[in-house]
């Protein structure tokens, strides 16, 4: 018996079809059990700026990070941190850094 799986990609409101290589299915699958599912994040600098701010790095390994859940999570790290926090990823293959600084998550593209 075979089964067919596919790749699918969000592009707008739609999801395509990107792959249906089994090769690609399978790393697929598996770069999704690496850590857990979980994004790979290290703190790179807990007095940037000589602020006091908390700068965060998501090593990009292929994956987004789902920006609705970065903006929740955003807040409560300033809570927890008490000062400013940035995140620095990668959204479409460009390196941005997110801030929140007590009233709103903004991007800065470096």
């Amino acid at each position: 018996m075979r089964e067919d799986m596919y790749l699918f990609q969000k592009q707008g409101r739609d999801y395509k079809i990107v792959d249906k290589g089994w090769e690609q299915v399978r790393d697929q699958l598996v770069s999704m059990r690496v850590n857990g599912g979980f994004p790979y994040i290290t703190v790179n600098d807990g007095d940037y700026m000589k602020a006091g701010e908390l700068y965060l790095k998501h090593w990009y390994e292929g994956i987004e990070l789902d920006l609705k859940y970065l903006e929740k999570v955003m807040p409560y790290l300033h809570q927890l941190w008490g000062r400013p926090v940035h995140m620095e990823s990668m959204i479409e293959n460009k390196s941005v850094v997110f801030t929140y600084d007590g009233k709103s998550v903004t991007r800065k593209y470096v």
